[in-house]
């Protein structure tokens, strides 16, 4: 590897920044912007790039810019919708409903809640999908919230969105919808597919860290997660981080013009990838192949490998990957997603993921398939398996 430039397929857990989000940020970084909430000449420069951005990220979903709440990242999203919902719940409203596989962010948000409340888990199939009408069942009057991602973050798997918002509207449910991987990835309209309040982040899709929104449908009522201030229409105060929010806004829009063409893109080189993984290695297995999922995500098994290892020994050829979602790295805990799918710990243990995006070439997955016999020959040669 020397020489070369470094293999980047870990897309689902930080995309590399855009050039037009790196440049926005400079932008903002300029000595003239002030605080957004400053009357003067500064301020409402820095007023004027934070509402642009909103404007640009409320495009990318489909809803009106003033349904978009700053934050600072997909997490603080989740934690302010379900916070915010059940802190303004009647009594009489005892139950969250959630999927299996949802990201760490939405379960622990629902577990802490559920101090008081009741958490509903509804399973999946060996594909990771979860079953729209199952979900449905267990709405009833006693139902504060619902939380359902859109694309899973480990397997790509697109979840009924739609059927179960339509079941969560019949039911009188408010509808939390996780669409931090799916947003620019796919076609999306938040309120057609009957969701209440959603969760983006910023560096899923080629922008900074440090950003994220909470869609809020106009009509729904709040606790706000972080009070003390006007900002954010007293939804979250706190001086929000205007650099971050214009190279969020600008990563939206770029994101947002070319994931057509990115997906199809995306699509030739994840099929390269698990047509040649397929003849490498016998027995490997594919999480979730046979459902819809994000043109981005791959996530596999190699008999007795163990991720864990498999991505160390790749890191040090100069390939990043992940054995699942980055919120949860160093767990010695396996992936709770693919334990959910009917798994043995093993195979949870094993499971790997890789994940294209916007820069994501050719070239770079050509390198990958080439030096990945070598190094899992190495891992076997010293015992590096399960055993």
């Amino acid at each position: 590897m020397a020489g070369k430039a470094r293999i980047y397929l870990d897309h689902n857990a930080t995309s590399p920044v855009r050039p037009a989000a790196a440049e926005a940020m400079r932008r903002a970084l300029d000595p003239a912007i002030g605080n957004p909430a400053s009357l003067h000449t500064e301020g409402r420069a820095a007023r004027a790039l934070v509402e642009h951005a909103r404007e640009q990220v409320a495009a990318l979903v489909g809803v009106s810019s003033k349904e978009i709440v700053f934050t600072s990242g997909g997490s603080e999203a989740i934690a302010s919708a379900v916070r915010g919902v059940i802190d303004r719940a009647p009594p009489n409203l005892r139950r969250i409903v959630v999927s299996c596989v949802e990201h760490s962010a939405v379960l622990e948000s629902a577990k802490n809640a559920g101090k008081r409340l009741e958490v509903i888990r509804i399973g999946c199939d060996r594909q990771g999908r979860v079953d729209a009408n199952q979900f449905a069942r267990q709405l009833d009057r006693s139902t504060a919230l619902a939380c359902l991602q859109w694309a899973n973050n480990e397997t790509g798997v697109i979840q009924p969105v739609e059927e179960v918002g339509r079941a969560c509207r019949r039911a009188g449910v408010p509808l939390l919808v996780d669409a931090v991987q799916a947003a620019g990835k796919v076609e999306m309209d938040l309120w057609r597919m009957q969701a209440d309040l959603a969760a983006l982040s910023s560096h899923k899709l080629g922008g900074p860290q440090g950003a994220g929104a909470l869609v809020v449908r106009d009509g729904i009522a709040l606790a706000p997660l972080i009070a003390g201030g006007a900002q954010e229409k007293r939804r979250r105060a706190g001086t929000p981080s205007v650099a971050a929010i214009a190279g969020f806004g600008a990563a939206a829009d770029e994101a947002h013009g070319r994931w057509k063409r990115d997906s199809e893109r995306l699509l030739r080189l994840r099929a390269k990838l698990e047509t040649r993984l397929n003849q490498l290695f016998d027995g490997i297995r594919f999480h979730g192949q046979a459902a819809p999922r994000l043109a981005s995500t791959v996530n596999f098994a190699v008999r007795e490998v163990s991720g864990e290892v498999l991505a160390i020994a790749l890191d040090l050829a100069g390939v990043a990957v992940s054995t699942g979602s980055a919120c949860a790295s160093g767990a010695v805990e396996p992936s709770h997603v693919i334990r959910a799918m009917g798994f043995d710990e093993e195979e949870a243990r094993g499971a790997v993921r890789l994940s294209l995006g916007w820069n994501s070439e050719p070239e770079e997955v050509d390198r990958f398939l080439e030096l990945l016999p070598a190094v899992v020959e190495q891992i076997r040669a010293e015992k590096g398996t399960f055993r």
